[in-house]
């Protein structure tokens, strides 16, 4: 005799898990196409790798032992009141004796340029700025938004353009490079 057997019992998987396992493929083929969308953007322009253009000037004495004295110690950072802005590689062709911070986002940078001729806003009775022990004249260079102060107790000029909107820390950082790089000669 057959031994006999129970009624058979049915398995079904909820209609609700069958739907899950049939939509979660598609769910996931979605997702992945909308984050490769949002990842795959044109890529944002890094300070490191992008080179900042920078217009040329007369430099007379870019060549100077002066100049390549303060370009070396000057810092690869300077504090602002936008915080601190890095030290940009310059584009071709690099003005001679020129240095660059900042200037990320379409901001205008800081440009510090060594072996200026003599400014001619410093004559008798000129307004000076005293910045840790270096004397600096404001001069008229056309470039809105920016003051640009020029050194005039120094064995060479430098100038310095700071952006309005980025406070004295600049001033007051590259003074002191200044300071220890270049002896001082008397103002004018």
């Amino acid at each position: 005799m057959a031994p006999t057997r129970g009624p058979e019992v049915v398995r079904r998987l909820p209609r609700v898990l069958v739907g899950i396992a049939l939509a979660l493929p598609v769910l996931i083929v979605v997702g992945v196409l909308v984050a490769s969308a949002v990842l795959v953007r044109e890529p944002v322009p890094d300070a490191d790798t992008v080179r900042l253009p920078v217009a040329a000037v007369p430099v007379p004495a870019a060549a100077s032992a002066d100049c390549s004295r303060l370009l070396s110690g000057l810092p690869g950072e300077i504090p602002t009141e936008r915080g601190l802005l890095p030290r940009r590689v310059l584009d071709d062709p690099v003005p001679a004796a020129t240095l660059a911070w900042g200037g990320e986002d379409g901001r205008a940078p800081i440009v510090l340029r060594c072996g200026l001729p003599r400014p001619v806003e410093l004559a008798p009775g000129a307004s000076t700025l005293d910045a840790a022990g270096v004397d600096w004249v404001a001069v008229e260079d056309g470039v809105p938004g920016s003051t640009t102060w020029v050194t005039v107790d120094r064995a060479v000029y430098v100038g310095l353009t700071i952006p309005d909107d980025v406070g004295t820390g600049p001033v007051q950082d590259v003074s002191r490079g200044v300071k220890i790089a270049l002896v001082s000669r008397p103002a004018g």
